[in-house]
C-alpha cells in the first residue's frame, strides 16, 4: 500500500476508472490505482480534488488528509472504517487513571530517547571528522543514562513535569550536538516549529507532517481516538494521541532522513527539489523491513501493529513496549 504526498501547487485531483489521477493543467502527469492506496496527504495549498475521488476514498478506506507541512489540519474518511467501539470505551478508561497515564506516557518518552541515541549512533559509524564522532559518542552516552532514568522512574503526583523535564534535557543536548557540528545544515541553530524561517526546520516539520499522516492512519483502523492521549495535553484540534505515538518514530524516520540531505538545506526556504527527495526518503523508510519479534516486517506495519498492542495495553491485556530501532 502505498501513501501519496502531494507537495506542489497546481496539481487537480480526480478518478478515471478506479485509479487516482494527478493532473497539472489539463494534462495527467500520474495514475495510481485506489486499491494500492493507503493515504492521500496533501501538503499544499491551491490543489484541488473532485467530490467522486473523495466518495470513491471513502468506498476504498483511503484516509484523505490536508495539512500545512507542521501538522494535519484535517482527516476525511469514510463511515464504513472498522472502528471497533470497545477499544474506545478501555482508551476511555484506562487514560482516566492517572497511574495508568504515567505508565503509557513513559514508554513513548524512554522510546523516544533511545532512538535519538539510535540515530546519533547510527551517524557516528559514518566517515566524519574525529570531532563529530566524539560528541555523538558522549552525546550517546548522556542519552542512555537519560533512557535509563525514564525507564526507572516512579510513579508520582507530578510525575508529568519529571518526566518532561528529562525529556528536555535529553532534547535539548540533542539539538544541541545537531547544531554544533552542522549535522542540519550550516543554517540549523535550534528546534523551530510552527513559523520556521531556515530550511532544516522547515523539512523536520514537513517530514513530521506525513509521519503524523501515518501514524494517525494506524490508530483509526485500531479504533482509537486520536484526540485523548496520555503524554500531550487535550485540546480542541490537537490529535493528542498521533503526537504521543509519533515521539519514538520522530528521530529514526524523518530527523535521519533530513540529516541526510544537509548538504541541500541552504537557501532562504526548502526548496521543491529537496522536499520531493525528503519524501521519497520517508516513504522508503516506512516501506523498508525491519526486525520485529525475530522477523523481518515492513517499518509502517510494525507501527500498524504497535497500535493494535495499544489497544491490548488499554484493555489491561499486554504491556507495552516501545519500538527501539538498531542501528
Amino acid at each position: 500500500m502505498q501513501h501519496i504526498v502531494i507537495h506542489e501547487y497546481g496539481k487537480s485531483l480526480g478518478i478515471t476508472s478506479e485509479r487516482l489521477v494527478i493532473k497539472e493543467g489539463n494534462f495527467p502527469t500520474k495514475e495510481i490505482p485506489l486499491r494500492k492506496i493507503s493515504t492521500l496527504s496533501i501538503q499544499k495549498p491551491g490543489i484541488s480534488l473532485s467530490s467522486n475521488l473523495l466518495s470513491a476514498c471513502a468506498r476504498y478506506g483511503i484516509k484523505v488528509f490536508i495539512g500545512n507541512r507542521a501538522q494535519e489540519l484535517c482527516c476525511l474518511h469514510g463511515n464504513a472504517q472498522h472502528a471497533v467501539v470497545q477499544n474506545r470505551i478501555h482508551q476511555f478508561e484506562f487514560l482516566s487513571d492517572d497511574e495508568q497515564r504515567y505508565r503509557i506516557a513513559r514508554a513513548f518518552i524512554y522510546g523516544k530517547v533511545r532512538n535519538q541515541r539510535t540515530t546519533m549512533l547510527y551517524f557516528n559509524k559514518q566517515k566524519c571528522g574525529l570531532a563529530k564522532k566524539q560528541a555523538a559518542a558522549h552525546l550517546a552516552a548522556e542519552l542512555h543514562l537519560l533512557s535509563q532514568q525514564v525507564r526507572d522512574l516512579p510513579y508520582t503526583e507530578n510525575w508529568n513535569a519529571t518526566l518532561m523535564g528529562l525529556e528536555g534535557r535529553a532534547a535539548a543536548s540533542y539539538w544541541q550536538v545537531l547544531s554544533e557540528h552542522q549535522w542540519l545544515g550550516e543554517q540549523f541553530t535550534h528546534r523551530t516549529g510552527r513559523g520556521a524561517q531556515d530550511p532544516a526546520n522547515q523539512a523536520l516539520n514537513y517530514g513530521y507532517g506525513i509521519l503524523s499522516s501515518v501514524i494517525w492512519n494506524a490508530l483509526t483502523n485500531a479504533g482509537l481516538e486520536v484526540y485523548l492521549g496520555a503524554l500531550h495535553a487535550i485540546r480542541p484540534g490537537k490529535p493528542a494521541l498521533v503526537l504521543d505515538v509519533m515521539e519514538e518514530y520522530r528521530a529514526w524516520v524523518v530527523d535521519r532522513a533530513v540529516i541526510k540531505l544537509r548538504s541541500q538545506l541552504n537557501g532562504e526556504t526548502l526548496k521543491p527539489k529537496t522536499r520531493k527527495k525528503l519524501t521519497n526518503e520517508i516513504l522508503t523508510t516506512l516501506a523498508k523491513p525491519i526486525p520485529y519479534r525475530s522477523r523481518k516486517i515492513r517499518l509502517e506495519s510494525v507501527m500498524q501493529r504497535q497500535c493494535y498492542r495499544l489497544c491490548g495495553m488499554f484493555a489491561d491485556e499486554q504491556k507495552y513496549r516501545p519500538l527501539l530501532f538498531r542501528w
